[in-house]
């Protein structure tokens, strides 16, 4: 019941994640930051904290689906792992870079422009990587435990 509360969350998110990956690729590449207008920032701004809510939450389900599983969930590297054997992430140093990448989106500051830019067109080009992942944990819950199946 747990796993699915979390998929059917997952869901939601993943819709609003899509939303804002949209209205961002609409300003890919980001050329001119100071042309931005207030409600582009506004995008931008929703479109960082969808991705780095989206990865936490995908994250801890995959944390849930290890301790259903019985496997080693105390250190998130042995849950990576898990989901590597599992087919559900490529690997687990891609997880690793998507969530180096949200950190440091996440603690760059606006006179870093040039910066900032990069990592927004990054974000979107691994933002179809995450939904991939979202969707073969789906599957995988709905194979072995029923959930994750609308």
């Amino acid at each position: 019941m747990l796993i699915q509360t979390k998929l059917q969350h997952l869901a939601r998110m993943r819709e609003y994640l899509a939303y804002s990956l949209g209205q961002v690729e609409k300003l890919l590449p980001l050329k001119d930051w100071a042309a931005l207008a207030p409600d582009q920032h506004e995008s931008l701004a929703a479109f960082r904290v969808r991705f780095s809510e989206f990865q936490e939450h995908l994250g801890k389900t995959m944390r849930a689906v290890a301790i259903e599983e019985e496997q080693d969930a105390e250190r998130f590297g042995a849950v990576l792992a898990f989901m590597e054997r599992l087919h559900v992430l490529d690997t687990a140093e891609h997880w690793k870079l998507i969530r180096e990448l949200r950190n440091a989106v996440n603690h760059e500051y606006e006179d870093e422009t040039t910066r900032l830019a990069e990592f927004f067109a990054l974000l979107a080009k691994e933002t179809p990587a995450l939904f991939g992942y979202f969707s073969r944990l789906q599957g995988f819950c709905a194979g072995n435990y029923g959930a994750g199946s609308k």
